[in-house]
């Protein structure tokens, strides 16, 4: 009899064993957010279209978390009615949903225009493009103190 229950336990251990192996041996880890480390950086890639021979230099600000970075786009080196810059973020673990916030002004009237946005959950940079020749075709939101306007990036149904 002992033979048997032998031959019983050891194949419930086997089976035993191997179930949990392929529970949480071959289950794939998703990633759910940019952790800042080696390649896995958090970047928005901010693109400004509508350029103009009468466009002023246009300073972009984009802030995520606790770090915020500026990029001057100069009027006088203009060689095309768009541009584009990549902002990158070493060294900080953006969350799936956590907010960034891309601001623009001119220095023809210092009005800030400013686009809200989410870390989304691929594995991708975030594109923000931003309309700086004339009227925005986007909703404006708010103002505040009269020289501030944001818009959202996300259509309101």
């Amino acid at each position: 009899m002992f033979p048997l229950m032998k031959a019983y336990f050891l194949a419930i251990a086997i089976v035993l064993a191997l179930g949990f192996g392929l529970l949480f041996g071959s289950t794939p880890s998703r990633v759910m957010a940019e952790s800042g480390v080696g390649k896995d950086v958090f970047k928005i890639v901010v693109s400004l279209y509508g350029i103009t021979d009468s466009t002023k230099d246009i300073i972009t600000i984009v802030n995520v978390g606790d770090q915020t970075k500026v990029k001057l786009h100069n009027a006088g080196n203009s060689t095309s009615d768009k541009t584009s810059y990549v902002f990158t973020f070493p060294g900080l673990t953006v969350e799936n949903g956590e907010p960034y916030t891309v601001c623009t002004m001119s220095t023809e009237n210092f009005n800030l225009k400013c686009e809200h946005g989410q870390n989304s959950p691929f594995n991708r940079p975030e594109f923000v493009d931003i309309n700086v020749g004339g009227k925005s075709s986007e909703k404006v939101s708010e103002k505040f103190n009269g020289n501030v306007t944001e818009s959202s990036s996300e259509k309101k149904k």
